[in-house]
Formats: C-alpha cells, structure tokens, sequence
C-alpha cells in the first residue's frame, strides 16, 4: 500500500523530468518553475529514502533505484490513460453493428424476451444475430461476441472469456414414456433404455455420463435411438414419447409446468450447462459492443434459470 505522504503527483512530474532529459525542458513542458519542480522530486527522494537523479551541471542520469521507480511511473501513467479513455467511451451514446453468435437453444429459448429491450434501451444500436452451435472465429469471421458452453475451444489467445451462469439440464420424458419404465430410483437402472442425445454427429457414444448434485458421476450404457445437436429436434421427439432426452431444463419449461415432459432422476445431470462469453480483448471494445455484452452478463442469466412450479416434480 502506498504511504500517505506519497504524492503520485510527485511521481508524475518525476517522469516528466526523465523524459524531457532535464528540469529545465520538464518545467517548460508543464508550465512550472524549475524550482519548484527541483524540489518536488528532491521531497519525493526523501520519501522513498532513495537517489533517483544522479545530477550535474551538463547532464542527469538515472540512478538504479530510478530507473525502476521510472518503469512503474510508466505503467501507471499508461492504467490511467486506459481509465480516462474506458470512463470517455463509455459516456458515448453507443451506436453501429454488433455481430453475435449464440446457441441454438437460447436463440429459441430466450432471445425474443431478452433482446426487445436492448433494442428499445439502445436504438442506435444493430445487431446480426447468429443462431449456430458450431465453433466460430471470432477473427476471422468478424463476429464481436460468442455465447458458447464450456466446451467452445478458444481459436486465439487474444480473446477474453467471462463465466455467464450454468443452465441447468436434466432427463426428460412424457409421463406414458416413464410409466412404461417404471420405478427408477437410481442411474443403474436406465441400462439400455431409448435415449435421445444432445451431441454432434461425430461425438456421441453410448455412455451416458451423469452428473449427481454431490459431485460424483455414473455411467450407464443406454441405447441412442437419435442423436442432434438441435434441442428443439430432440425435445419434440421426446413429446412424441419417442425416449428419454438429455436436455436443458430452460428450453422446456412450458412443457413441465403443463406435464407434458416430466422431469427423471432430478439430483442427477447429463450435462454440465456452464456457459462463457467470449470476445476480444477488452481494449478497443467500441461502446455497443461493451453495452451488449453488458446486458448479457446482467440479464442472461435470470432467463437461463429453471424455476420449478408448485408441485412439480
């Protein structure tokens, strides 16, 4: 922690005499006596209980001690540069094109409740919404910002990755489906049922893998009857009684609260539902861009969390 009696006005008006090469030219610059200046860095000396300034009659120097004062002085100087820039940008009115990439399932889910508001909350703003479950470039496809699951693989280190909430999924069936499997109490006893599983074409096995509230997992070899990576494909099929779906619990609310989908072995998860967004690197972010993502981080959430209702199993 910095002492009291630093003053970091010292430590600027130090900087400035090491990049003027000089009190004479750094008092100029500033508009200051070269006295006062003089005696400025002099007290800042005392202070730190070190020579900064080796000083003579032609030249001045940087002591070590100086020399490293000096390097912070700059990174500091350089934070409060970005902060005045963040606290200016952010007093713009936001405006101009924000390209977005998001799940299929909150495109269908969620979007139409979430962004009207957005809109009518920052009308110089126009959005390209992407609805797609692949993986983007943000790059090289010129999109400003990715809501994905965990498993989006980063395509550069340059882009920043901020934790939004975890949606919750679980096992789905109509309630004549699970009649006809009776009682189950326990993972163990979904071997080699129906499934209906949320995976891409190419990454789906016949292990199911869940995930219990505790912690700890089980895995049960079940039969994939249908495989998508679309939940609105997979949770019509199973309205259709077709098998038990893997699905997120916000994408069918509506269904459980009417009791058209019931709700099986609650404790246990088939997916870890934690969501990211992803961007690039925080500076430069123009103020719609910033705004979005903003919004998203406040509101998204809220709209991905599964409420039961009264007696709802």
């Amino acid at each position: 922690m910095i002492p009291l009696a630093l003053d970091l006005n010292d430590l600027f008006l130090f900087s400035q005499v090491v990049q003027r090469q000089g009190f004479s030219a750094a008092a100029r610059s500033l508009g200051l006596p070269k006295s006062r200046l003089s005696r400025r860095v002099s007290l800042l000396e005392e202070r730190l209980g070190a020579r900064l300034l080796q000083r003579n009659a032609r030249n001045l120097r940087l002591t070590d001690a100086g020399a490293a004062l000096y390097a912070h002085c700059l990174a500091m100087l350089a934070e409060a540069q970005a902060g005045e820039a963040a606290v200016r940008q952010r007093q713009q009115e936001p405006s101009g094109q924000v390209r977005l990439s998001v799940p299929i399932a909150i495109a269908d889910a969620v979007l139409s409740r979430l962004l009207p508001d957005f809109m009518q909350r920052y009308p110089k703003v126009k959005l390209s919404v992407q609805a797609s479950n692949r993986q983007v470039d943000l790059l090289e496809e010129g999109v400003d910002v990715v809501v994905r699951g965990v498993g989006f693989e980063q395509a550069s280190s340059s882009l920043v990755q901020v934790s939004l909430c975890t949606a919750q999924w679980g096992l789905l069936a109509t309630p004549a489906w699970l009649a006809q499997l009776g009682d189950v109490l326990s993972p163990q006893q979904l071997e080699g049922c129906g499934c209906l599983q949320f995976a891409p074409l190419d990454g789906g096995t016949d292990v199911l893998l869940l995930r219990h509230d505790s912690g700890s997992y089980q895995d049960v070899r079940v039969n994939v009857l249908l495989r998508s990576d679309n939940v609105q494909t997979l949770k019509q099929a199973a309205l259709a009684g077709l098998g038990l779906a893997g699905l997120p619990l916000y994408s069918c609310a509506e269904e459980l609260a009417a009791g058209r989908l019931q709700l099986l072995l609650p404790q246990w998860r088939p997916k870890d539902g934690r969501l990211v967004m992803l961007y690039p690197t925080r500076r430069g972010l123009s103020p719609a861009v910033r705004v979005l993502i903003d919004f998203f981080k406040q509101h998204l959430p809220d709209l991905l969390e599964y409420r039961a209702c009264p007696g709802e199993v």
